[in-house]
């Protein structure tokens, strides 16, 4: 059990720092302020319930991707 929440934890961390450099860089080069990385891990202010279980679901989802992803690349350039 500790290691299926610890896995979460490391996936939703993953993802919410994936999404956060995506929106840092789009938003430096269209010239806006760049948004924190509490702002990104949090989500936004005042949401519903079902809307903050999406977000972390999303920021997990994403975090999986991004950590298959890189071992296919390191599995595929070895």
């Amino acid at each position: 059990m500790i290691d299926s929440i610890i896995g979460s934890v490391f996936f939703e961390f993953v993802g919410a720092l994936t999404k956060w450099v995506v929106y840092a860089v789009l938003h430096k080069v269209r010239g806006r302020e760049v948004i924190s990385f509490k702002e990104m891990w949090d989500g936004r202010k005042g949401s519903q319930k079902s809307e903050i279980i999406m977000h972390g679901f999303s920021n997990i989802l994403l975090g999986l991707i991004v950590v298959v992803g890189l071992f296919v690349l390191v599995i595929k350039l070895t």
